[in-house]
């Protein structure tokens, strides 16, 4: 008998998160340690398990309220205190069992900590001896949760908090971090070895009889559909919580934050008292799917701008971007590509990218207005939440999304000029553009700004130092602000320019000049540099030049290296001790550029 966990469809990985650290101590770790000691019974490694799973192991008193009216958390173990009729109060039922009251509990993490410890060192003494260690705890963390876990659906997020709990716990760098052993649990027995292969799996296919991962494992006994809106969803959907759209067209989709865990968020869609839910749910470890609701129906998630959207709600909280992970704004990004190609009409273009975007919220601003459709729930009008909120990366997010919707024109002459599409005229509304200047064998490139006139606030030009839109921005210009002249230390520059649906200007024109080097065994008129690229000796060789001094500067221009000559044959240099980076090897007036792997 493989528990009731049979029943759990999907879950949280948490093998991909980065864990909070300063230097050997994570948060908290002397409150750990003191509850440990106090319960010995209590396995170490299952409180920051349990702590990191519902809050990061950060100590929440006053969070921000869920947009979708999840309840609040509280404190290092996410304890919740009213769970509106349908989660258990199960900070009140820790309170109890610990004999520590409710308000320490929530306001002191010590107490938070040694409270849910008591908790589960009662609720373990009274268990029988005969029951398997992994089906003990699973039995307690079950107790303890403030899920529900009636009915199919809810065993479902229950037992997706659990194995999140499990994941941490069997994680090699989690056991090192924060200092338990390693538990040895066996999740093929707890799970069962089909479920548990397509529950770690990030893409399932279904057909008429049988489930199956991308290696064509089964699925033995789940009612879990693939969702008939987006392939690489998994549908739970609601049974409530949803109405018609009567009629009204979708064009656009609202980004949430949860206010709380992926498990916890499809558990309250499914909660026909909560009066709330989204079109999709997304898993913070690793980017999961779930949908709960029709993109054809109307979810209840923005209020009056519930008929036209579509709802993404994002495991987490709006004040710690750890939640936020590559992985979930990837798979959101995919997700929205998948909406905006499905014949709404929505234009990728029309995302909300601007640099003003995460700390703006519509009902202070009234900005930004309705023809941008990918927008955060702080951007709809009527609005009293601020999710995503700050910690949300606009800019990495419309970058995600539109990276295939624009072709890279590319230079590599070392002097040019580039235009906006407008060329001599204005340039044009949703305009995204992409111009790669990258000479041939360039050690440093000056651009020289002829003309810059941009609607200030809404249209702006992007430098990044390198050649893709992922690598260090040089700066975001708008208005009339570029500076006349920007000196790249480097052989790329990438340059992309956004305009929104509205008002246009004159836009820009800039010039670049490139200082081209040598690169690769490139010989001089009196030496040669090789092998190019080195690991540990470079040879000069020279053909005329008798005496002098050789200069190597890393590409910041500090040197790292100098040594003299007196010869008329080559010459050894060790450059071992140098690091890993692009070098600069002058003789008088002469420079060969170099590569140091």
């Amino acid at each position: 008998m493989k528990f009731f966990l049979l029943f759990i469809l999907t879950s949280l990985s948490l093998s991909g998160f980065s864990q909070k650290t300063q230097q050997d101590i994570y948060p908290f770790q002397k409150q750990f340690s003191k509850a440990y000691i106090q319960y010995t019974d209590v396995p170490k490694g299952i409180l920051e398990a349990v702590a990191f799973t519902t809050t990061r192991i950060n100590h929440i008193t006053n969070a921000t309220k869920s947009c979708v009216g999840v309840p609040k958390v509280y404190g290092v173990m996410g304890l919740t205190l009213n769970g509106q009729g349908y989660f258990k109060n199960n900070l009140k039922y820790v309170s109890k069992i610990s004999r520590i009251s409710i308000d320490e509990i929530i306001a002191n993490p010590e107490k938070n900590i040694l409270a849910f410890a008591a908790a589960f060192h009662n609720e373990l003494s009274l268990l029988e001896n005969t029951i398997n260690k992994a089906e003990a705890w699973s039995h307690l963390l079950t107790k303890l949760s403030e899920l529900p876990s009636d009915g199919l659906h809810q065993n479902y997020a229950l037992n997706a908090h659990l194995y999140a709990v499990f994941s941490f716990m069997n994680n090699k760098n989690n056991q090192l971090t924060y200092q338990f052993p390693n538990p040895k649990l066996d999740l093929v027995e707890i799970f069962g070895a089909a479920n548990l292969k397509v529950l770690e799996a990030s893409n399932i296919i279904i057909t008429d009889n049988k489930i199956v991962n991308e290696e064509g494992e089964l699925f033995v006994e789940t009612e879990m559909k693939k969702s008939v809106d987006y392939a690489s969803a998994i549908s739970d959907f609601t049974i409530c919580n949803f109405s018609s759209r009567s009629g009204t067209a979708i064009s656009a989709i609202t980004i949430h934050t949860i206010q709380g865990s992926y498990a916890g968020a499809i558990s309250w869609f499914k909660n026909c008292s909560a009066n709330v839910s989204a079109h999709y749910v997304l898993r913070s470890s690793d980017g999961q799917v779930t949908q709960m609701v029709l993109e054809s129906d109307k979810g209840w998630h923005v209020g009056n701008e519930n008929p036209y959207t579509i709802g993404l709600e994002h495991e987490g909280f709006v004040n710690d971007s750890s939640w936020y992970t590559t992985a979930m704004y990837q798979s959101s990004a995919n997700l929205v590509k998948d909406i905006t190609q499905s014949g709404y009409g929505i234009n990728s273009l029309r995302t909300a990218y601007f640099p003003w975007a995460a700390t703006t919220n519509y009902n202070v601003s009234s900005i930004p207005g309705s023809c941008v459709r990918i927008k955060g729930h702080q951007h709809f009008p009527g609005q009293s939440h601020t999710d995503p909120g700050v910690n949300w990366n606009w800019k990495y997010f419309d970058n995600l999304i539109n990276e295939s919707t624009t072709s890279i024109s590319s230079y590599t002459s070392s002097s040019g000029n580039i235009t906006d599409l407008g060329g001599a005229g204005n340039y044009t509304n949703d305009e995204r553009t992409l111009q790669l200047i990258q000479p041939t064998n360039a050690s440093s490139i000056a651009l020289t700004v002829n003309e810059f006139d941009l609607e200030a606030g809404w249209d702006y030009l992007y430098v990044y130092d390198g050649s893709t839109i992922y690598d260090p921005v040089i700066g975001i210009y708008d208005g009339t602000s570029m500076p006349s002249t920007i000196n790249i230390n480097g052989g790329s520059v990438l340059i992309e320019f956004r305009t929104d649906c509205a008002t246009t200007a004159a836009g820009f024109d800039i010039s670049w000049n490139a200082v081209v080097t040598g690169v690769n065994n490139i010989v001089e008129n009196s030496f040669k540099v090789y092998p190019n690229p080195t690991k540990d000796q470079l040879t000069v060789q020279f053909n005329a030049i008798k005496t002098g001094e050789i200069i190597i500067t890393d590409i910041a221009g500090k040197r790292v290296l100098e040594k003299s000559f007196n010869t008329t044959q080559k010459i050894s240099i060790s450059v071992s001790k140098i690091a890993n980076g692009i070098y600069f090897l002058q003789i008088g007036s002469r420079v060969v550029k170099f590569v140091k792997e």
